[in-house]
């Protein structure tokens, strides 16, 4: 093997060491704390998953119906809401009939209506919630 095959064969397992070094040896912490804020994020995330399926039980009711019967002072939707897929998935298959630019605020947002009427509203995130805007917010 000449000198620049050997330099180049080198160069590549220096360059595999390091990711190997780097993204999974150095990631791998067995420790038993470490194992159980692992199954607590897993409990954690496994509690906010929302299923997808488009399927409600409700069926002498519009997904807009239910969702409308959710919101009270203090919350928009309840912790627990198996028809939160269905309704999301409502949404995002209609067909928009009009859109319009919001009219309350400092940020942002379109106003948008769905075919049979139900209106929704889409925020763009421009900013974490702790940013402060200086000056004009347009």
């Amino acid at each position: 093997m000449k000198l620049k095959q050997r330099v180049v064969l080198l160069a590549i397992l220096l360059v595999i060491f390091i990711f190997t070094k780097v993204f999974l040896i150095d990631n791998l912490d067995t420790s038993a704390a470490n194992r159980e804020d692992q199954r607590a994020f897993h409990r954690m995330m496994t509690g906010l998953r929302v299923e997808l399926a488009p399927k409600l039980d409700h069926t002498l009711q519009s997904p807009w119906e239910i969702a409308a019967q959710w919101v009270v002072p203090r919350e928009v939707y309840p912790e627990e809401t198996p028809e939160l897929g269905a309704i999301m998935h409502a949404m995002a298959t209609k067909k928009i009939i009009k859109a319009d630019v919001g009219y309350k605020g400092t940020q942002l947002k379109a106003l948008l209506i769905l075919e049979g009427g139900q209106k929704v509203v889409f925020k763009p995130k421009r900013y974490s919630r702790d940013h402060v805007v200086e000056g004009e917010p347009y």
